[in-house]
């Protein structure tokens, strides 16, 4: 029996069992990949240019959020290295599935007449975002590649009170990707970029709605912000967040344009049910984030 070395391949198994791995602890962090209030460059191979179909999208994306990358391009390790990129030390791969059709001829025994047969073969392939590579030596700038698959930028000006306010926090926001989330225990917010959102309001009120998470911060207003997907702490969060934005909107002269908010309202409806008090629970505590945030820009609320 031959042994089986460090550098067998991984049966398949232990790849579904990575992705079932991360798509576990993004939902446990409310963080559904399947979704995203944004348009972006597609799931694709950046040197081909061809896009993912059928499940790869969804594998490239828990990728992208899992290892918290700024590109949905990918490329495998003989393509970068043609293009003189050097792999990253550290750097894991992204599985791809692959199915199709293959034709084999073969050799009848008695006649000697060849016939085709058609297999179903399925498989995994290797491939890498190119956030995991380095271009610092290549004459290919990798900046370069993913430019030609920019799609339509947000036409939309920027909102300079809007601007203000996200400026005046001194908030950690990291921009890129196509996610939009807070890490409580990085207190930092991620954001794609501005152009990225269909409209400016959705871009601002997708900012707000995460600076609104970011004031419950234990070094700021000490919310509970470690409940899970699902949840009635997290649905309560979520709901707080909402309203605090839905405040600092109004004084900004903003329509919130949240496209994510129906989610929740099933959660909302079901926390309210069991108990009465909750949403004004949560409208005290979204007022109180509202005014940090609007304090911080120096605009108080009106009284009501």
């Amino acid at each position: 029996m031959t042994k089986r070395t460090s550098k067998s391949k991984p049966k398949a198994c232990d790849k579904f069992q990575l992705i079932a791995d991360k798509l576990l602890v993004l939902m446990a962090s409310g963080t559904l990949p399947w979704r995203k209030p944004w348009s972006t460059t597609p799931y694709a191979n950046a040197i081909t240019g061809h896009r993912y179909q059928g499940l790869n999208p969804l594998l490239c994306q828990v990728d992208v959020m899992a290892n918290d990358y700024s590109t949905t391009l990918f490329a495998g390790f003989a393509q970068a290295k043609e293009h003189g990129w050097q792999l990253r030390k550290g750097s894991k791969a992204t599985w791809l599935r692959w199915g199709g059709t293959i034709r084999k001829e073969e050799e009848d025994a008695l006649t000697g007449e060849l016939t085709e047969k058609f297999f179903t073969s399925v498989k995994w392939l290797q491939v890498f975002n190119l956030d995991c590579f380095d271009d610092s030596e290549a004459d290919t700038k990798i900046a370069d590649v993913t430019a030609r698959f920019k799609g339509p930028e947000n036409p939309d000006p920027r909102i300079d009170d809007a601007e203000g306010l996200i400026e005046a926090q001194d908030a950690e926001i990291r921009f890129g990707g196509n996610r939009a989330f807070y890490n409580p225990s990085r207190d930092c917010i991620r954001l794609p970029n501005f152009a990225d959102f269909s409209s400016a309001e959705l871009y601002y009120s997708t900012a707000i709605h995460e600076l609104a998470h970011w004031t419950g911060h234990e070094s700021r207003l000490n919310r509970n912000l470690k409940g899970s997907f699902g949840s009635e702490d997290y649905a309560f969060e979520e709901l707080v967040a909402e309203l605090g934005a839905a405040f600092v909107c109004n004084e900004l002269g903003l329509t919130p344009a949240l496209e994510h908010h129906a989610s929740y309202l099933e959660h909302w409806a079901s926390l309210i049910e069991q108990d009465n008090k909750a949403f004004f629970r949560a409208t005290t505590l979204a007022q109180k984030a509202a005014n940090l945030l609007l304090a911080n820009a120096d605009v108080e609320l009106e009284a009501a």
